[in-house]
C-alpha cells in the first residue's frame, strides 16, 4: 500500500475546479472566478462544487420564483400569454448575489487542525526517507529505502514468528483439551 496525501487546492486549482464546475452553466459577467478563489482558501474541491451547485439552485429558484409572478400576471389580467412568453428570462445567469448567497451558507469541510496534522505527517515521512546531507532532499536513496525495508520486513516476520509460536501451543493445547475429553468420555 502506499499513502499519497494530496493537498488541498492551490488558488490556481481552485480557479480551474470553478471552471470546470461551471463549464456548462451560464455565469454573469460579474462574477470573477479568481475573487471566488481567494475567499475559498481552505476549502476542497467537494467544497467548491457545493457552492457552485448551491448558486446555480438559487439561480433556479429565483427563475423558478419570477416565471410564477409572471403567470400571476397572466391570471391577473396585467399581461396576456404571448406577451408574457416574450419576455426576456428574468434570470438567465448564475449571478454574483448567487454565490453571495451561497457563500453565506459555505464551510470548509477540511479543519486547520487537520491540515495541521497532515503537514506533520508529511514533514516526517520527508524525515524519514532524506538521506545524508549530500544529496538534495528530492533525491530519492534506493539503498537507504531498501536498508529500511529490510529492517521492517525482520520486524514483521519476528512478530509473524511469534504468532506462530504462540498458535502452535494453541495447537498442542487443543491436542491434550481433546485427549482429556476422550479420556472423560470412554
Amino acid at each position: 500500500d502506499q499513502l499519497i496525501y494530496i493537498p488541498l487546492p492551490d488558488r490556481d486549482s481552485r480557479i480551474s475546479i470553478f471552471k470546470a464546475n461551471l463549464r456548462k452553466s451560464p455565469v454573469a459577467d460579474d462574477v470573477d472566478m479568481e475573487i471566488l478563489a481567494d475567499v475559498t482558501d481552505g476549502f476542497s474541491g467537494a467544497d467548491i462544487t457545493e457552492i457552485c451547485q448551491r448558486a446555480a439552485k438559487n439561480a433556479i429558484r429565483d427563475s423558478i420564483t419570477a416565471e410564477i409572478e409572471r403567470q400571476k400576471r397572466v391570471e391577473a389580467g396585467e399581461l396576456t400569454q404571448e406577451e408574457a412568453d416574450g419576455l426576456p428570462d428574468p434570470v438567465p445567469y448564475i449571478t454574483k448575489a448567487h454565490f453571495e448567497d451561497s457563500m453565506s451558507k459555505a464551510r470548509k469541510s477540511v479543519g486547520d487542525d487537520i491540515i495541521q496534522q497532515y503537514d506533520d505527517f508529511t514533514a516526517k515521512i520527508k524525515q524519514q526517507w532524506s538521506t545524508s546531507g549530500e544529496k538534495s532532499s528530492n533525491e530519492y536513496d534506493i539503498d537507504a529505502a531498501a536498508k529500511i525495508q529490510e529492517m521492517e520486513e525482520s520486524e514483521l516476520n519476528a512478530v509473524d514468528d511469534e504468532e506462530e509460536e504462540e498458535s502452535g501451543l494453541n495447537a498442542v493445547d487443543d491436542e491434550e483439551e481433546e485427549e482429556e475429553e476422550d479420556a472423560v468420555e470412554a
